[in-house]
Parts: structure tokens; sequence; C-alpha cells
């Protein structure tokens, strides 16, 4: 396991041909539009979604998820998952700075985040995933930007805390395809 900051990524997590039959799954569904909180609004988040709920899917990737839990030091207390979200960046399409987790949840909120690249890294150009160092929102002057190429690998589980303010950078070239699963707890105490 690798850890910077405020994530943990578990390369080779996913073999190449587990990828593929998760993308052959996804794209099976019909594709929507991805929304942020408000809804739809293309000039903070361009991209299309699949929901998925395939158990054997959660049975994969929820013990990592326990696991980097722990060895992170972070100790959420986390329920079951959300519904499964592939996602799928074309040209020009991006998702700005954002967090995962919302203050209005009142009951269960976002506690641990997921991805896991399905695409060759060599298949895209840009779409990046990039994290700020920081509990400030990334509008502040200091910018302190992380981006691992390791956020890149198809197989490779990035793990991190929901509160975290992410964004996926706009693809230049290519197709970028990822899988996303929150993972719930009850509010921040």
């Amino acid at each position: 396991m690798i850890t910077e900051n405020y994530y943990g990524i578990y390369e080779n997590f996913v073999p190449y041909h587990v990828c593929e039959d998760i993308v052959k799954r996804a794209l099976f569904d019909k594709e929507e539009e991805g929304v942020i909180q408000e809804g739809i609004n293309k000039q903070v988040r361009n991209s299309r979604i699949v929901w998925l709920n395939d158990l054997w899917i959660y049975d994969w990737i929820t013990p990592i998820v326990h696991q980097c839990n722990k060895e992170l030091g972070w100790y959420f207390t986390i329920k079951d998952p959300e519904k499964i979200q592939f996602t799928i960046y074309r040209e020009n399409q991006f998702y700005g700075w954002h967090r995962d987790t919302f203050k209005k949840d009142l009951n269960d909120q976002r506690k641990i985040s997921v991805v896991i690249p399905l695409s060759n890294s060599d298949d895209y150009e840009g779409g990046n995933l990039e994290f700020y160092n920081s509990l400030a929102s990334p509008t502040s002057k200091e910018e302190k930007i992380i981006f691992d190429e390791k956020t890149r690998t198809k197989g490779n589980i990035i793990i991190f805390p929901s509160y975290v303010y992410h964004q996926v950078t706009k693809v230049l070239k290519g197709k970028r395809m990822s899988l996303v699963i929150w993972y719930k707890g009850e509010s921040w105490k």
C-alpha cells in the first residue's frame, strides 16, 4: 500500500480481466448524465455514468476499504456502501473540485470514497485524479495539489476520506473509465 497524506493506493488490486468484465457489464446498461448535488451543472461536472449494484463487486472491494480505514488510522465507523457509479469521461469532460460528503446528510454521511481506474493510462490524455492537500477549499491562494501517477493505473484502488477535495481534470484525448463507490456512516460528530 502507498500512503500520501489524504489517500491510500493499493496497486494491482483488480486484475485486468476483471476490469474488462466490469466495463462490459457497465456498458450494457444505459448511460445518464453525471450530476452534482444541485443537479446538472456542466460548468462543474461533465461526465456520463451508469449505476451498478453487483454484489460480487461489493464483496471484492469492501474488505480492502475496512483494511485501509484501519491502516491509515481513520477508524471511521462505516456501514454498507451506496450504489456503484461507473463513470465515463470522454474528450473535454471533467469533474471540478468537489467533496463527496454533504453537510445536509443528517443521518448517514459519506465517509470513505473509492476510485478504481478501468482504462489503461495510455488510452487517454488529461483526466487526472487530483487531491487538494488541505481541508480548506481549493479556491484559497496557496494551492496544494497532489497528483500521483498511480491514480491512473488500471486496476489500482484509490481510497480516501470523502471530505477531501478532489477533481478529475479535463480529458484532452481518448476516454477515461472508472468505478466510484462511497461508504457511509453515521453523521460526523
